[in-house]
């Protein structure tokens, strides 16, 4: 099925070895072709079949192999949820392990060797558009039916506004895994918690503008907050880099999602912008003051969150959902502050206004991420893994997620669920995803469910506590009242035009981190940055961008 596949393998390893002397690219994460048009039935998967699968889709054993972050350890143990997919759809999984740190490389090298998985996890159509063109023009992934009406869940997600962009002469080659089911739903994704007690403490209110908001960051640092008569407090402290960014949503709002703007009627990517040099500018003020955490450049990811937790630090940039669960934010502070109630001394911190007086929120496009389905899948191989996708999105999935195994861990009559499942020492439930390893990746294989978890829905108020539950609902309804989402532009997210395809190579949080950390003037590094992206493609790239997007009178 594959074309030319010596010279393929060749571009793939040449392309690998780009890659692995680069280094790994940044994980921080619209669309406007037509959608495949359902009236041209595909044969790709045909439902039809004579014989016994007529009546039994499932009728012949099927081993399928797929890959997922850290699958090893969470298929290691075949546990009663992984039994019962197996068993209902009558195949063996095979799992293929990637790390969050190696899934681009081991995939490049999978793909130049002829073993990708049949079902393939990775993030090229958010992260690398260009390999995923590659990919589709070299034939390494199937596309879908024209007709999926057979899979009306899937179908649902081929539907969607923003996954329009990513069609490829009017197929679709990717399941996109959506994070939201629109949106607005990102406008929790972003967070700011603050010691109130230290703001109490030391007489500070909250910051109407960024030059409040450094001076309460650099009074943490330096006027002893937590009264040990020791100077060992810093300001804010970051999960990882991409939540700091909200930060300075309202001195520059696409640089929090790192979207395309258009300034002087020419739309440019938000590091072209001239409204950047003033974010750098409060980046190195928050730094060289002390409010920012002096380790952030050389800290892993959630390292940095454990200063919050033990007094070190008077704000965590992180998101809102992360305030639940048994390492949560909520449970991880009360942990090292025992018989202290967490509400008592945290609260979210909303930002002031923007220059136009607007409150803007975090937003970004429905999805990170994407299941592709290798080419060499059949068409039999194909429907299975479908059916499976199909079923990953239904309400009956959503049950199993939420709740676990009927007639085990709930019973459920009409609409009422009654949790049976034994709760632990402290009086709550267990945590389903201890008692079934593989949930926590079969959950997300079809779609990061970050909504569910937003719910306020019975099955969080048991797993998470009543606090907890609440305290998403009360951000997430004054987000919606009084923000307003960041103008975006979400066509160009996974638009694909030769020099912008090549504009993945720049490594704006490395760029962006020198510039805090260095020592010239800010302005004047990060214009001799942009410099160097002029080589790379960048003014070809704003032309190319510009003439897709007045195709659409935009």
């Amino acid at each position: 099925m594959k074309k030319a596949k010596l010279q393929v393998l060749l571009c793939l390893i040449a392309a690998l070895m780009v890659t692995l002397i680069a280094g790994c690219g940044s994980n921080d994460k619209g669309n406007n072709q037509p959608a495949a048009d359902a009236s041209n039935s595909s044969n790709a998967a045909n439902h039809t079949d004579t014989g016994a699968a007529a009546d039994n889709p499932f009728a012949e054993h099927m081993d399928i192999s797929l890959s997922w972050w850290g699958i090893g350890v969470g298929f290691g143990k075949n546990d009663e949820v992984l039994q019962k997919i197996e068993k209902d759809f009558n195949v063996t999984l095979k799992p293929m392990d990637i790390g969050w740190d190696n899934y681009k490389e081991k995939s490049q090298v999978w793909a130049a060797a002829g073993q990708l998985p049949d079902i393939i996890t990775h993030s090229i159509t958010n992260d690398n558009p260009a390999t995923y063109n590659d990919w589709v023009n070299q034939e390494l992934i199937h596309a879908l039916p024209d007709d999926l009406s057979a899979y009306p869940n899937v179908e649902k997600v081929a539907k969607a506004e923003d996954v329009k962009g990513i069609y490829k002469d009017g197929k679709l080659y990717a399941i996109p895994r959506m994070t939201y089911p629109n949106t607005d739903m990102w406008a929790v994704d972003r967070a700011l918690y603050v010691r109130k007690d230290w703001m109490d403490k030391l007489g500070i209110k909250d910051p109407t503008n960024f030059d409040e908001f450094a001076a309460m960051m650099k009074a943490f640092a330096d006027q002893d907050p937590d009264g040990n008569g020791k100077n060992d407090t810093t300001g804010v402290v970051m999960n990882t880099l991409g939540y700091f960014k909200y930060v300075f949503i309202p001195t520059f709002p696409q640089f929090d999602n790192s979207s395309w703007v258009k300034e002087d009627g020419k739309w440019i990517p938000f590091y072209a912008s001239k409204q950047i040099e003033q974010v750098m500018v409060q980046a190195r003020k928050l730094y060289t003051d002390g409010g920012l955490d002096q380790d952030f450049a050389v800290e892993k990811a959630g390292e940095a969150n454990q200063k919050f937790y033990q007094n070190k630090a008077g704000a965590l940039s992180l998101n809102v959902d992360s305030i639940k669960g048994a390492t949560g934010v909520k449970a991880e502070w009360e942990k090292n502050n025992p018989g202290e109630k967490f509400d008592d001394h945290v609260k979210l911190l909303h930002l002031w206004p923007a220059a136009d007086g607007n409150i803007y929120r975090h937003t970004t496009n429905t999805w990170w991420s994407e299941t592709m389905i290798n080419a060499d899948v059949d068409d039999k191989k194909l429907d299975r893994i479908l059916r499976i996708y199909d079923w990953l999105l239904s309400p009956e999935a959503q049950d199993l997620y939420n709740y676990g195994i009927e007639g085990k861990d709930y019973t459920k009559d009409g609409d009422k669920y009654t949790i049976t499942r034994p709760k632990d020492d402290k009086g709550q439930y267990v945590d389903l995803k201890e008692e079934y390893p593989s949930l926590d990746i079969i959950s997300q294989l079809a779609a990061w469910r970050n909504a569910s978890t937003l719910e306020d829905s019975e099955a969080n108020r048991a797993a998470f506590g009543d606090e907890s539950v609440q305290f998403i609902q009360d951000e997430l309804n004054w987000q919606m009242t009084n923000a307003k989402p960041i103008p975006t532009a979400f066509e160009i997210y996974t638009m694909s035009t030769p020099a912008k395809d090549k504009l993945s190579g720049i490594n704006f949080d490395d760029d962006f981190t020198r510039v805090i950390l260095g020592k010239d003037d800010p302005v004047k590094m990060w214009q001799e940055t942009l410099k160097g992206y002029d080589s790379k493609g960048l003014q070809q790239a704003i032309t190319e961008v510009n003439a897709e997007m007045a195709k659409i009178n935009k």
